[in-house]
């Protein structure tokens, strides 16, 4: 009976350890952490910190435009198998909106940032993200190139 329990056990944290929310970065200059999501009528909202680990204060894009990644900008997979694109991606950084391309915000040095991402009409059948990509640009560091983007795997909502 041990044995059984112990194998159990193991099994069922070894599922807890794969469903994790993971998290990279496309930069070694800027970290982002997951905290949580939360679904808000058909939109889901997703709570982000994000820290500049360079020496100096940064412009940093979210919003990710379309001709940057070559493949419609911030997108999202969710476990359902809808796609929702960036004209569905809303991002606000310290409770300022940033709507486009050409929106950013003034990221401090070693300083967390509370970002909110908002993906709108999320299907009633999907319970989970498998993938969340946030394209992010900054001039300022090493992420000018093509594909630069924060991505969240496993990010639970229901």
């Amino acid at each position: 009976m041990k044995k059984l329990f112990t194998i159990i056990a193991a099994l069922l944290f070894g599922v807890m350890a794969f469903a994790q929310t993971t998290a990279t970065t496309p930069s070694q200059d800027l970290k982002i952490q997951y905290k949580s999501s939360r679904l808000v009528g058909y939109d889901v909202e997703l709570t982000v910190l994000v820290t500049n680990m360079s020496s100096s204060e940064v412009l940093v894009n979210l919003v990710g435009g379309i001709y940057q990644t070559g493949m419609g900008g911030s997108v999202a997979y969710d476990n359902d198998g809808n796609v929702y694109e960036l004209g569905s991606i809303l991002v606000s950084v310290a409770n300022k909106s940033l709507t486009d391309q050409y929106s950013a915000m003034t990221f401090p040095s070693k300083v967390p940032v509370k970002c909110h991402i908002l993906i709108k009409n999320v299907a009633k059948e999907a319970d989970s993200f498998t993938k969340v990509k946030l394209c992010v640009l900054c001039p300022q560091l090493d992420v000018k190139s093509i594909g630069a983007c924060f991505e969240l795997n496993n990010v639970s909502f229901k």
